[in-house]
């Protein structure tokens, strides 16, 4: 078995019966979100599931729950080993190990000691594999647990399953369920029927998996666990609208409904609703969505009142009455903007935000108005710029001490974004992703014109069943070997073949055929971190082969980044290489780690500095002290380290960069949007800001990205160059040198990347050393 697939779910280390009172609210939470995080990792939904587990392990925390708290770090151990981020796997599971070496059951202690040795077995560490395999050898003897072939068994069956083998999967499930019952461990037997159930529905045998969940179902009622009751109805309802029996989902979501705490019930009631929807009953669905509108409103809650309008405008949407759908949106936009505008909010809206935007696209592009829908989509990423940066727009009200956007920061009509499209004299690709209606492209070119089409993930473009290009994005740091020697086995599906199928090869005749001309993509949420350069034809031909090509978050962005164009000054180059690490903590209650060294960053930083005939600050001289008040005089702003993709400090916005001091050396995309609003002399003038080690780790996770590339844009830097992954044993000198080689010869700053990439794939043909660069902003 591969260890990286031993994905385990919540039940599986929860050896003794379950506990006869039903469970307070935060822990009912907590289970759930452990039980949610552990199928989307099995499922591959890496992002989602990362959320997931770590909002458990707060909640465990919150409420004492050792087990679960253990289980929760545990299972992000796995999570992270997973994506390959092997460092951060081996301090989630010593937590862990922390919790579980006092509990009366050690079977969780064993597991540990082996995910630690297959960790350091791939780290190439053997001394210390085998002294954590010999402890688990070890203890595995003091136990003689029954309960722990049961947990093996399912284990084995994960493993199946993860790689599709459905049949063996159902086998040790089987065994699995058999041997718990023997055993009289409530636990297990639920965590099997509960696994062989979402089996049985990835092999469309609805029968056998209503069959399971309704074997499931009356076990969890003989023990009086709602909570298993609770998630067990859901199972049901999902299965049944599956295979289109609406009738049977809404009566089993109805009693989820009933059984669900109130602090919980709005994901329920959106299921609910789509259920009514979904079965034409779109009468009982606007009922049931109005009346959560109405109760919002007498609670003042905004959030609610937003989610509630959503959920309204999908039922119109669905209904084909889209008048009604788009006022109901319009009113949901104005809710967002109180919200932002109101400093006392401390809610994350943006998931929401966006579905407004999301379904108001939709709702024009059903209506054959393409560019109505491209300026909805533009205006959405403008108000998640706002809503990420903590700013207001200069024609909102001043009251509220909210930070001003820049003059340039807009809501565009389709008139502004063909004034910037001519300005640019580029090929603009803007992308939306719609979950319930697939992949919106819209082409502008040079000329201003627009062209619109839809793709929608098949697997006669994807090579695989699979439909969810988040996941084939998450998956391309792994395919790429990032933190590891070589590249994936060739069994799996090339992620840059697929992600150019979808993206690509549906507008390749809209592209410019002179090599010379510049392609900009306009991204949104997931497809942030594609690495456009290496999307790659069915010849075998990169994308970066044939244009230049740079990315930002929003079109209007790219008059920001043109008006920061004409106030670059400075004199300086200031070069910083693999500064002494700083520790920063990764999550709630973890003690701060240092982040790995960089050696390769500090031969780059070294070789950046002796091409300017410069310094370059290493190690300890890299402090934050001595860096911060270099940057407004400099003209180039080069960062061999991290580019940390978290809030770390929770200072409201996610990113940051890695400098020298053990607790104070990261300076936050926070701190450098301060920046903005100093006096003369104090802001940043550079033309460039190149961080080029990226996140420590995996690198496509959280908005860190799009923090630290805004933050330095709207403080005056007009491009930004951020490596959307850190492998520290990446040779990213070559690259970096070339790059400045080819800007001293052409300031086109696409055209110079092009070329330093085109030079290192001669000498590293494997994209994981080149292709993780991206240009943000201007081009010149």
């Amino acid at each position: 078995m591969k260890p990286h697939l031993l994905l385990l779910t919540i039940t599986l280390l929860l050896l003794s019966p379950l506990p006869a009172k039903p469970l307070d609210a935060q822990q009912y939470r907590a289970n759930l979100l452990l039980n949610l995080g552990n199928r989307q990792l099995t499922n591959g939904q890496f992002k989602s599931a990362l959320a997931s587990l770590q909002e458990s392990l707060k909640l465990y925390q919150i409420t004492g729950d050792r087990t679960g708290e253990a289980t929760a770090l545990f299972r992000l151990g796995d999570a992270y080993f997973t994506l390959g981020r092997y460092r951060t796997a081996i301090n989630y599971y010593n937590q862990s190990l922390q919790l579980t070496q006092n509990f009366p059951n050690q079977s969780l202690t064993v597991q540990i000691f082996e995910h630690l040795s297959n960790t350091y077995i791939t780290l190439g560490d053997e001394k210390l594999a085998k002294k954590y395999q010999t402890q688990a050898a070890a203890l595995k003897k003091e136990i003689g647990n029954p309960d722990r072939e049961a947990a093996f068994l399912g284990n084995v069956g994960l493993d199946h399953d993860a790689a599709t083998e459905y049949k063996q999967a159902i086998a040790f499930y089987s065994q699995q369920f058999t041997t718990a019952k023997d055993n009289n461990n409530y636990q297990l037997q639920i965590d099997s029927l509960q696994n062989l159930a979402a089996t049985y529905r990835k092999l469309g045998q609805f029968t056998q998996a209503i069959a399971t969940s309704q074997q499931q179902l009356k076990l969890a009622q003989q023990l009086n666990n709602s909570t298993i009751v609770s998630l067990t109805f859901k199972q049901l309802a999902e299965t049944y609208q599956t295979q289109g029996d609406f009738q049977a989902a809404i009566a089993f979501y109805q009693q989820q409904l009933q059984l669900t705490d109130k602090t919980q019930k709005s994901e329920v009631i959106r299921q609910l609703g789509r259920a009514y929807t979904f079965a034409k009953e779109y009468e009982q669905a606007i009922a049931l969505y109005q009346e959560q509108l109405n109760s919002a409103k007498a609670n003042k809650d905004n959030y609610t009142q937003g989610t509630a309008l959503n959920n309204l405008a999908f039922v119109y949407l669905n209904s084909n009455k889209f008048d009604e759908a788009k006022t109901t949106l319009q009113t949901s936009i104005k809710t967002w903007t109180s919200l932002r505008l109101d400093l006392a909010n401390t809610i994350d809206y943006a998931a929401e935000q966006n579905n407004t935007y999301r379904l108001l696209q939709q709702v024009l592009i059903t209506q054959n108005q393409p560019e109505a829908a491209l300026e909805i989509a533009e205006q959405g990423s403008i108000m998640t710029f706002l809503q990420l940066m903590g700013m207001r727009l200069a024609s909102e009200a001043k009251d509220n001490n909210l930070k001003t956007a820049h003059k340039s920061i807009i809501l565009p009509t389709i008139i502004d974004i063909q004034k910037i499209a001519k300005s640019q004299k580029a090929t603009l690709v803007k992308y939306s992703i719609i979950p319930d209606d697939g992949l919106y492209i819209w082409v502008i070119q040079p000329t201003g014109k627009i062209t619109f089409r839809k793709v929608k993930p098949t697997p006669e473009n994807t090579f695989t069943s699979t439909n969810s290009i988040p996941e084939i994005v998450a998956s391309v740091p792994k395919y790429l070997g990032v933190n590891s020697q070589e590249k994936q086995t060739q069994k799996f599906v090339n992620p840059l073949l697929q992600l150019h199928q979808l993206l690509i090869k549906p507008i390749a005749d809209l592209l410019p055929e002179n090599p010379q001309a510049q392609i900009i993509f306009i991204p949104q949420d997931e497809l942030l971190f594609v690495p456009f350069s290496a999307l790659i034809d069915i010849s075998g031909k990169y994308l970066i082969e044939k244009h230049p090509i740079s990315t930002v978050p929003a079109i209007q962005i790219l008059q920001l980044a043109k008006e920061q164009r004409g106030r670059t000054g400075g004199s300086k180059v200031v070069v910083v290489g693999n500064p002494t690490m700083p520790k920063i903590s990764r999550a709630i209650n973890q003690a701060p780690q240092p982040l790995p060294q960089l050696i390769n960053s500090e031969q780059e930083a070294l070789a950046v500095a002796d091409l300017f005939k410069t310094k370059a600050f290493i190690g300890s001289q890299a402090s934050k002290a001595a860096i911060l008040p270099l940057l407004p005089k400099a003209k180039i702003i080069h960062l061999a380290t991290y580019g940390v993709l978290d809030d770390i400090k929770r200072q409201g916005i996610p990113g940051g960069v890695a400098l020298a001091g053990e607790n104070n050396g990261l300076l936050t995309a926070s701190e450098i949007l301060n920046l903005y609003n100093q006096p003369k002399g104090k802001r940043l003038r550079a033309r460039l800001a190149f961080v080029s080690a990226g996140e420590p780790g995996h690198g496509s996770i959280g908005n860190g990205l799009l923090g630290l590339s805004l933050a330095l844009m709207t403080s005056g830097v007009p491009s930004v160059i951020v490596s959307q992954w850190a492998a520290p044993d990446t040779p990213t000198s070559v690259l970096t040198t070339e790059f400045y080689r080819q800007l001293k010869q052409n300031p086109n700053k696409a055209q110079a990347l092009q070329k330093a990439m085109l030079a290192t794939m001669k000498q590293y043909p494997n994209p994981k050393d080149w292709a993780g660069f991206n240009l943000i902003g201007e081009l010149h």
